[in-house]
């Protein structure tokens, strides 16, 4: 073999080591590794396809990266052919890597993570998705504190239409954010620190985050998830939003139109207007109830017992908002289950109830009466039944006499004790796993001089609000609120809420 072959395999050792000593080593190879490319780079350039059969990405994976790094930068490797070859290594790498290496290494993976999704086009926006998915997965799998690379992946696979690829990782739930000082006196190799520990700032494994870059990221993954009908993850991220913390007590333009399209996901969610959690700030909440007023006012109309009211409303937000904000199809939407909400409430009352009587107390909201005949309501109830929306059945008597629909239990509801204990078991292992996320946390709040800032400004302004009692909403809002240059550090060693 190659001399020069045996530098590139010559980490990670052989035999197990601490890992102080893990980290030393790694350090000392990428410097050989950096000599290595320096001196031969043109027999790197010219036999790349040979030297990366022989390092495997999934074992050698920090020279597989320096190596992938010199050959994005190299002058020779423009060639159509060349970027192809290119390509086909980093999803190899991507889908392969060895983290604990990586961590080792961090402003590297960054470089090279970048070139999957930025605009030189290397792969098509179909599989830059998929491939920088898995790789963030891969660096962390629990997918638990947010990164720079979140956030530009976000914004491509929304634009591009590349939703699906994008669901694994931004279903899971965002505990921390990453700032500056994070890192501990532990190697970054140590494979128990908790994940802000190693992906921060001083690691290169992300970029600081702005509080406005936080915000676009959970409004874009709530649009990513109304374009799949995921309500609840839609609900759920506006909702972030929403409530998110900001200097000063400002709301930003974000804010504002999340809070409207949470207004209308909540309605097809829950069939009722959704209330404002207790952590939303109170000057967030008089711009809201100012500036959301009209769809405020749609979502009121949804509790009447007659479409008219709601058809009304949609008219008013449909010629002064709903164009400007993108919510038209939204809102449409939330018409079309008017009715539906209606046939569900029903089982409030009834146990069953005969399509005859469900065609005369319910109404579409996309015509403003009810349906024309009872076949109509048959194939809505079907519909319904079909997609998991309604627990019931429609039962056609033998005698001839009219149709009813028979509400059925809950699956819960209808759970054996043998299901019900697994439920409970699956629950407390769920709460078992969220240990070591509570025990970082709280150790990081409570050291942490902004979050301290931040609870007692918060106090003393409730204390201030219930003393002088809350002036009238005044207009309009902070087109944005944050400073750029100052907002890194305002949410520093937070976990997200």
């Amino acid at each position: 073999m190659d001399a020069r072959l045996t530098v590139l395999t010559a980490f990670p050792p052989a035999a197990a080591t601490d890992n102080e000593e893990y980290y030393q080593n790694s350090q000392q190879h990428a410097k050989r590794v950096r000599e290595l490319i320096r001196d031969n780079a043109q027999w790197i350039r010219e036999s790349a396809d040979d030297i990366l059969k022989h390092v495997n990405p999934a074992v050698y994976s920090l020279s597989y990266l320096m190596i992938l790094e010199f050959l994005l930068e190299s002058p020779g490797w423009t060639s159509q052919q060349a970027q192809e070859s290119l390509a086909s290594y980093m999803t190899e790498f991507f889908l392969q890597f060895d983290a604990r290496q990586i961590r080792c290494k961090g402003s590297t993976w960054s470089d090279v993570l970048r070139e999957a999704y930025s605009e030189r086009g290397l792969f098509p926006a179909s599989i830059a998705v998929e491939v920088v998915t898995a790789a963030l997965l891969r660096l962390d799998p629990s997918g638990s504190i947010i990164t720079s690379h979140h956030c530009n992946l976000v914004e491509l696979a929304y634009n591009t239409g590349n939703v699906g690829a994008i669901l694994p990782l931004i279903e899971k739930p965002i505990i921390y954010m990453p700032a500056k000082g994070m890192s501990t006196a532990q190697p970054l190799c140590d494979m128990s620190l908790p994940p802000p520990a190693y992906i921060n700032p001083d690691s290169q494994l992300t970029d600081a985050l702005t509080s406005s870059a936080v915000l676009q990221y959970d409004f874009l993954c709530g649009l990513c998830f109304i374009e799949r009908r995921m309500w609840q993850q839609a609900f759920d991220a506006f909702e972030r939003c929403v409530t998110y913390p900001t200097r000063d007590g400002g709301c930003s333009k974000v804010m504002t139109e999340a809070y409207n399209k949470w207004i209308l996901v909540g309605l097809l969610l829950t069939g009722k207007p959704p209330t404002l959690p207790e952590t939303t700030s109170q000057a967030a909440k008089k711009i809201f109830a100012t500036q959301g007023k009209p769809y405020k006012l749609f979502a009121q109309a949804f509790k009447s017992e007659t479409a008219g009211d709601l058809v009304r409303e949609f008219e008013v937000i449909n010629s002064e908002l709903l164009p400007n904000e993108g919510n038209v199809e939204l809102a449409k939407l939330v018409l079309a289950h008017y009715q539906r909400w209606q046939i569900i409430n029903l089982r409030n009352i009834y146990t069953n109830i005969s399509l005859d009587k469900i065609k005369e107390r319910t109404q579409s909201a996309e015509t403003g009466a009810p349906l024309p005949t009872v076949e109509a309501v048959d194939q809505l109830v079907q519909s319904m039944i079909a997609d998991g929306s309604l627990q019931g059945a429609i039962e056609r008597p033998a005698d001839g006499s009219p149709a009813y629909l028979t509400f059925l239990s809950s699956p819960a509801q209808g759970m054996s004790e043998v299901e019900f204990s697994a439920q409970v078991n699956k629950v407390m292992q769920g709460i078992k796993a969220l240990e070591p996320i509570v025990e970082a946390t709280n150790k990081r709040l409570a050291s942490n001089r902004e979050y301290i800032s931040h609870t007692v400004r918060r106090q003393f302004d409730a204390a201030r609000e219930h003393k002088l009692g809350l002036q009238s909403a005044g207009g309009g809002f902070e087109e944005s609120p944050f400073h750029i240059e100052e907002e890194e550090d305002l949410m520093s060693g937070l976990p997200a809420h």
